[in-house]
């Protein structure tokens, strides 16, 4: 029998690391993944081959216990889930210095150059002139690299603005920022209670949370991630802290406390029972559409 048709469905590559972000995990079980999935829209041939498709690339990795498929993240998902995550931890602070790298990669070995660029950057790093990388924090393995020399750069606020300026996209980061803040405005997410927790009560939080704050929260996470003192006068300080605050806001903490509501049922559930004639609910791995289970006072 086909499967019953959706809406379009909202699901990108971010997904799956946003999900984890309102899990506060970086290990999903395939049942919950396929349920979120199908509840944005994706039919269960699709979340397998988008699941899938991330195993293969190496954005993901999986695990069996028992009849359970667990996928972790992994490669690209995990350092910008790790990236995001960092800055909800801990804004960075000016020390003073800049961590910096200098690098001696010939054109002849432009494929090396432009990797190690690429995992630099992926770390909020950036670049001031060719040759050089500059950072908030220690550099990653990135610059284990023979041809890499690493050390700290101490220079007065001053100098470090404007090497700020001439390193990070300044510029295109605050018109960014001024997006995101109209993209926010307005924007409502109800509040859990004990009368609307029900299965389907709990998937439409978490696919509202995604389309509300999926793209803004990789967007913010993409965003410079330097001190205030560094930034120029006229960058949108305020309009900053305002998507800040929206990131620890009603709508986060609303998706949030779904998800992982859902992914209790996910965790405390029996391991599912092989097929039989007649049975509605599917394989762990994604093999088949895992279908809402009414809920009966749990």
């Amino acid at each position: 029998m086909p499967e019953a048709e959706h809406p379009p469905t909202t699901v990108n590559h971010g997904t799956v690391a946003f999900l984890c972000g309102l899990c506060e995990t970086e290990e999903l079980p395939g049942t919950f993944l396929i349920e979120v999935l199908d509840a944005l829209g994706m039919s269960a041939s699709g979340a397998r081959s988008h699941l899938a498709r991330a195993v293969g690339d190496g954005r993901l990795t999986t695990r069996r216990v028992g009849r359970r498929t667990f996928y972790r993240l992994s490669g690209l998902y995990l350092r910008r889930y790790r990236e995001v995550k960092s800055k909800f931890d801990a804004p960075p602070i000016w020390a003073g210095c800049f961590h910096i790298v200098i690098y001696e990669v010939p054109e002849t070995r432009r494929a090396e150059r432009d990797a190690l660029r690429t995992a630099a950057f992926e770390e909020g790093w950036a670049s001031p002139r060719p040759g050089v990388l500059l950072g908030m924090r220690p550099p990653g393995t990135w610059a284990h690299n023979p041809s890499c020399f690493s050390g700290v750069l101490k220079v007065d606020v001053a100098t470090a603005r404007d090497l700020a300026a001439s390193a990070w996209p300044l510029a295109e980061a605050a018109e960014q920022i001024r997006r995101l803040a109209a993209q926010l405005k307005g924007g409502q997410t109800p509040t859990l209670t004990a009368s609307n927790e029900s299965r389907t009560a709990l998937l439409n939080q978490v696919a509202s949370a995604h389309t509300l704050l999926r793209q803004a929260t990789y967007l913010w996470g993409s965003l410079p991630s330097l001190p205030d003192e560094l930034l120029p006068a006229d960058y949108p300080h305020d309009l900053l802290a305002q998507i800040t605050a929206e990131m620890n806001g009603p709508m986060m903490v609303a998706g949030a406390q779904a998800a992982q509501k859902l992914l209790a049922l996910h965790t405390h559930a029996p391991a599912p029972a092989r097929l039989t004639a007649g049975s509605t609910v599917g394989s762990d791995d994604g093999g088949h559409r895992t279908k809402p289970v009414a809920q009966s006072g749990s």
